[in-house]
């Protein structure tokens, strides 16, 4: 065989071996092998109308996972934004916020309408990502800006603190010592807030505390999450609708950690 003969046999291999139809009581569920972000295939269905055509549809939860998670769909530039995302492939969502075809399609044309619609589930989840990470973004840029000015004279910020993945959004010092005294993570879901936890399940007695402040509102953490970091002893500043009480909070700590012994550790 030649080089596009070997290329095209593993492209199909690659690309339909994992397609799996399956009948369901709706009508045919297809299991595809494009892996979603937690781990699951995503998968759609085949919705008869009786006349030999059928409507495309996800499982239903696509929409409502990402409102739970604080995608905005309320949001006019958001919707604007997903309705034409998902035009483009020939889909929409109504009031019951599941993504289905536009129109139903015959049989004939079921292989072209799957392609869409497998590119709308996928070019929808990646605008949530992106929307979670700029609102992680944002809320690191919120934590950073409503804390600076409260602080205390005998506090600052280290501003070489690391940017790589996983470490603090804000480093507090004494400014009289220079030992750190509170790692902050601007928890604005539930990863920044396992990247806290995981570095809180490494602390050593001479290292600095860590304080998650975590963005309750919107559900934007879960609440499996939550209690996972709560159990495990965490200490969290938790922002509400309203009020600063975390700013309080995450003196009081920082505060505890600069008055006690334990910071006559080296830095």
């Amino acid at each position: 065989m030649n080089v596009v003969t070997n290329i095209t046999s593993a492209l199909r291999l690659s690309l339909c071996a994992p397609m799996e139809v399956t009948a369901v009581p709706v009508g045919y569920h297809v299991g595809t092998g494009f892996p979603l972000p937690d781990g699951d295939l995503l998968s759609f269905y085949l919705i008869p109308v009786g006349d030999g055509r059928f409507w495309l549809e996800d499982d239903g939860t696509t929409l409502p996972n990402a409102i739970a998670s604080g995608f905005d769909i309320k949001s006019p530039n958001r919707e604007n934004l997903l309705r034409s995302l998902l035009s483009d492939e020939g889909a929409s969502y109504d009031s019951d916020l599941a993504i289905r075809s536009t129109a139903p399609v015959d049989a004939g044309g079921v292989g072209a309408a799957a392609m869409h619609f497998i590119s709308a589930l996928i070019r929808t989840r990646d605008l949530f990502m992106v929307s979670r990470e700029n609102v992680a973004a944002s809320f690191s840029e919120d934590v950073r800006s409503t804390l600076v000015p409260r602080l205390p004279d005998d506090f600052e910020i280290d501003e070489a603190a690391s940017n790589e993945p996983g470490s603090p959004d804000v480093v507090l010092r004494n400014r009289a010592t220079g030992l750190k005294v509170a790692r902050i993570y601007a928890a604005g879901g539930d990863l920044r807030l396992m990247d806290a936890l995981v570095e809180y399940q490494s602390y050593a007695n001479e290292d600095s505390p860590i304080i998650a402040v975590v963005d309750r509102r919107k559900n934007r953490v879960s609440e499996r999450r939550f209690n996972t970091a709560t159990n495990l002893g965490l200490n969290m500043a938790v922002v509400g609708d309203t009020g600063e009480d975390w700013v309080r909070r995450v003196l009081q700590v920082a505060a505890a950690a600069s008055a006690s012994e334990s910071t006559s550790r080296p830095h």
